[in-house]
């Protein structure tokens, strides 16, 4: 496979430095666009994107890999100080004309105009952003999306899932024994915040009046309220982009909070409206697995779904 170094332009002038990674036996008919994974390189933690693009490079299919502006190697700057607030403009769609320009230097310099998008994390939810409205994207490859938009640290506890605090309840019931654990709690060293939502969750959402849901566009209505922290921006792109047809593959870490997000806040609300297009998307699920795939076996699963949704969908 030739790897070249690509240097493209995006909407505002910044230079966007890239690598294009072309097999012997290249598709003229389609394309691998990967995107930065929130502030990472375009090689991604423990070079996923080198690992996963040798599963597209072995179909014929040149995979171009990217730095954000103001990331990596291109041009730019992220005036954000903290992380969260990073996160959150990545989540809105801040780098989706990085993705466009990428596209677009495929269509003028290679010929290729139909392209597969995404990536880990806000590589992932910048290629569903971008598929939104652009009709170049045949399919979405992503990696632990995220459905939220993300806040302030100490608001963490207030949005944690179903599943997550169904963890701590059993890891707090754990400690009952442990006189370390007392100490801390007597101390006041323990997150009594988050103790209390833990063993208490059942009880709340018992509690819990659901009011009247309205949507200011057409996504389909979810069965209660979105969840505070939902991103809005995500439930819409997903639902046009499946609605005219391309594929979608979701890959999610078993240990990782961002399963229990896509669970909670958007599978189970939108089943209703998700079912007629449950043949259009796969959703994977890599036991165990931490959010960056760091494990070699990790990495082997992902590529295992990769090739077969390939072959399903691209071959």
């Amino acid at each position: 496979m030739k790897q070249t170094v690509v240097t493209l332009r995006n909407a505002e002038g910044h230079a966007l430095h890239c690598i294009w990674e072309a097999p012997a036996n290249l598709r003229r008919d389609l394309a691998c666009v990967l995107l930065s994974p929130g502030v990472k390189m375009r090689v991604a933690p423990h070079r996923l994107y080198r690992k996963v693009a040798r599963v597209f490079a072995e179909r014929g299919i040149g995979v171009l890999r990217v730095d954000f502006h103001g990331l990596g190697d291109s041009e730019g700057d992220l005036p954000e100080a903290q992380l969260d607030q990073l996160y959150r403009k990545v989540q809105q769609g801040r780098h989706v004309c990085d993705a466009r320009a990428a596209i677009d230097w495929l269509e003028q310099d290679q010929g290729i105009s139909r392209v597969v998008v995404g990536g880990l994390c806000g590589g992932a939810i910048t290629g569903l952003l971008a598929a939104e409205s652009d009709p170049r994207i045949a399919g979405l490859y992503a990696i632990g999306i995220p459905v939220t938009l993300d806040g302030p640290a100490e608001q963490a506890s207030a949005h944690m899932t179903r599943g997550e605090l169904a963890t701590m309840r059993r890891e707090y019931l754990r400690k009952v024994f442990n006189p370390k654990a007392w100490k801390r709690l007597l101390l006041l060293q323990s997150d009594y915040q988050l103790i209390f939502r833990a063993t208490t969750a059942s009880l709340r959402r018992w509690l819990r009046r659901r009011g009247p849901v309205r949507m200011q566009d057409d996504t389909p209505l979810p069965a209660a309220p979105p969840a505070s922290n939902f991103n809005m921006g995500f439930a819409r792109a997903f639902f046009r982009v499946l609605g005219r047809g391309a594929p979608a593959l979701l890959i999610f870490s078993g240990s990782d909070r961002l399963y229990f997000e896509f669970k909670e806040k958007f599978a189970e609300p939108w089943a209703a409206a998700l079912a007629p297009l449950a043949t259009q998307f796969s959703v994977e699920i890599v036991p165990k697995a931490n959010h960056v795939l760091g494990d070699p076996s990790w990495v082997a699963e992902t590529k295992h779904y990769t090739a077969g949704w390939l072959d399903r969908c691209f071959s």
